[in-house]
């Protein structure tokens, strides 16, 4: 049965107006779930020795592959983004035994290039009122009170952020005022902060870059902003700490089919590594893969479980293309460009709410930099490595420019990327019919989807509404399994990693017991790491080279001698590196620079400056030979030379 899933149990539909449509009414009464924001239990050494334990206490990436192979699981999940490691926990908290299997890194997909915001859609809600859509208004209300629950589970990825609309028409201030408002209103006691105005003169003094000229006053709104690759490896480790048996590079070769019922029992799969492929044995399967539900879906109609054939004719945009003809997915190019700090406030981002185009662009300081997008580019494909063209790149600088009153010059741009957006379809609406070809008036909602083979596809969605299509996603899983005697979700009120003992005054913490410790350095480790951060301090006090950055690796005196005084403008360590391998599976030099530290979308210039010393430092962890790393050097520069510089 295939059904869309955009009901909220605090939205419901009370009946219509004088024949003007329906309206709703919101739950006000809830406690809201982020009171406990910023306070999760005791710093100190014991919690310190405990978080260290639990770290320890993960299985190696050999134990993991052994685990694959040797146990009959209650479910596999295929995808580790944000919605196949929200699945693994949910369902290893409930009691199910789980496997998930990454064909690339946590997050190498959509999931590591969201605009960063967990919002729940101001456009959506604009859509909402003029169209009189109480789905649209049930999305928005579910993203509101999932964007809550970011703020409680991590905390120290997960940040309240003011966001100034500037208003340039006196017509309009009554206009965007009552838009806020609503917002705050449908969040009901999960909202942040109430919106407010701005003067002229104070917004002129809080965003002196913006253009004076026209500008007659600000709406200041309310919404997250988090980091989004951290928060999916947070998530995978999380799941790994309830029992869950998680891989990342092991690809789905094959869906394995009961050969009389048809039934899927499994699937094999490829070690990305060595290459060596073996079978993993599971009541359920769920396809959780994004923008490449399609591939897997096409497996799954296949007798065999196999995938397409590839194309006889092997051509160089063949090679780009993951999944052909989509039937599910409505994929979309979304880019975002990073800028130095000076392109926004440093507390507060800013929303173009009216482009050229009639999209919606965000100006956001995220990591001590500026992101900027996103654009809307409707493809026919799946790209396999989707990267921001030219012409991506100058339209958010020409749509900046509106706004700001210094040159904006292509030269700034410090890192561009490209993900695809997860908009999808119901599969059986026909080729050519209304909106199957376009994304523009397509929800961010999610779908579920179960084939007569017993196949679980979750798609669709966004950020910031991963836990709860996680939530339900377990609930088909439970039903289609017919499993029993399992505990109820417990999602809405478990702190991820990280979370369990940090607090607002974690800096001051790491700053005072492990001092001299750099306060951008300090803030980075407690705001990326949280309660795990002790961790990485010990390795900086065991060996003082470890507190170097990590591009100064490896070559002694003559590094140091040579070394261009930009390396130590970002905050990432040797220490945090030799952590991320041994405790986040990193495999790659990529895993690190794109997804754990954030390197190359803050810098990709100076992020290609660190590669040889992260291909080397990871060599010696993991027993790279030169031939390897010589191979991993050269795919990591390729990859990072496609953002932007």
């Amino acid at each position: 049965m295939f059904r869309a899933v955009t009901r909220h149990k605090w939205a419901v539909l009370l009946g219509g107006v004088a024949g003007r449509g329906p309206v709703w009414a919101v739950n006000t009464q809830r406690r809201p779930i982020w009171d406990d924001y910023g306070d999760s239990g005791t710093t100190g050494p014991e919690a310190v020795a405990a978080a260290a334990a639990a770290a320890a206490a993960a299985p190696d990436r050999a134990k993991v592959l052994q685990r694959l192979q040797d146990t009959k699981f209650d479910v596999l999940v295929v995808g580790g983004g944000a919605t196949g490691t929200g699945v693994a926990l949910d369902a290893s908290l409930r009691g199910l035994k789980v496997a998930l299997v990454e064909k690339a890194d946590f997050a190498a997909g959509t999931s590591s290039k969201s605009t960063k915001l967990a919002h729940g859609g101001v456009r959506y809600l604009e859509k909402a009122v003029f169209e009189l859509s109480k789905p649209q208004l049930d999305l928005v209300v579910e993203a509101l009170n999932e964007r809550a629950h970011l703020l409680y589970a991590a905390p120290h990825l997960t940040k309240i952020l003011p966001i100034i609309i500037p208003v340039y028409e006196y017509w309009k201030v009554p206009y965007f005022y009552a838009g806020c408002k609503m917002y705050d209103f449908f969040a009901g006691a999960q909202n942040l902060k109430s919106s407010y105005l701005l003067s002229r003169e104070n917004l002129s003094h809080i965003a002196p870059m913006l253009d004076q000229k026209k500008l007659k006053m600000g709406l200041v709104y309310h919404d997250g902003i988090f980091n989004d690759s951290r928060l999916c490896a947070t998530l995978a480790i999380s799941a790994v700490e309830r029992g869950a048996t998680v891989a990342n590079y092991v690809s789905v070769e094959q869906l394995i089919k009961d050969k009389t019922t048809g039934v899927i029992t499994g699937a094999k799969v490829e070690d990305q590594e060595t290459g060596g492929t073996f079978t993993v044995n599971a009541k359920i399967v769920v396809n959780a893969t994004g923008p490449y539900s399609d591939k897997i879906l096409q497996m799954d109609a296949n007798p065999q479980g196999l995938p397409e054939k590839e194309p006889e004719k092997a051509t160089p945009e063949n090679a780009l293309i993951a999944v052909r003809n989509p039937k599910m997915v409505v994929p979309s190019r979304g880019v975002h460009i990073t800028l130095p700090s000076f392109y926004c406030p440093s507390e507060m981002g800013l929303l173009d709410a009216s482009t050229s185009d009639g999209r919606v662009m965000f100006f956001l300081p995220w990591q001590g930099k500026v992101i900027a997008g996103t654009t809307d580019i409707p493809l026919k494909q799946v790209p396999r490595d989707p990267s921001p063209t030219e012409a991506d790149i100058q339209d958010i600088l020409q749509e900046l420019q509106h706004y700001i009153q210094f040159p904006v010059r292509r030269e700034d741009v410090l890192s561009a990327w490209a993900g695809i957006r997860p908009l999808v379809r119901d599969p059986r609406v026909a080729e050519g019919s209304a909106g199957s070809g376009q994304t523009e008036g397509l929800v961010r909602s999610h779908f579920i989807f179960t084939s007569p083979t017993q196949l679980v596809t979750i798609a669709g969605g966004k950020w910031t509404t991963y836990r709860e299509m996680a939530e339900e996603t377990v609930d088909e899983v439970i039903k289609v399994g017919k499993f029993q005697g399992l505990k109820p979700c417990t999602t809405r009120k478990t702190k991820l990693i990280g979370a369990q003992h940090w607090n607002l005054n974690f800096q001051a913490y790491l700053q005072q017991r492990y001092a001299p410790l750099e306060d951008s350095l300090a803030e980075h480790l407690a705001n990326n790491y949280g309660d795990r951060a002790p961790i990485i301090c010990e390795m900086f006090e065991a060996d003082k080279s470890s507190k170097l950055p990590v591009g100064l690796y490896g070559d002694g005196d003559d590094k140091v001698k040579n070394m261009d005084a930009n390396a130590f403008d970002y905050p990432f360590t040797i220490a945090e590196l030799k952590y991320c391998i041994r405790f986040e599976y990193v495999r790659t030099a990529l895993d690190f620079l794109l997804r754990r530290s954030r390197f190359a979308f803050l810098d990709a210039r100076e992020a290609l400056n660190a590669v040889d010393p992260t291909v080397n430092l990871i060599g010696d962890e993991l027993g790279w030979d030169a031939e390897k790393r010589a191979a991993e050097s050269a795919k990591t520069k390729a990859y990072i030379k496609t953002f932007g510089v």
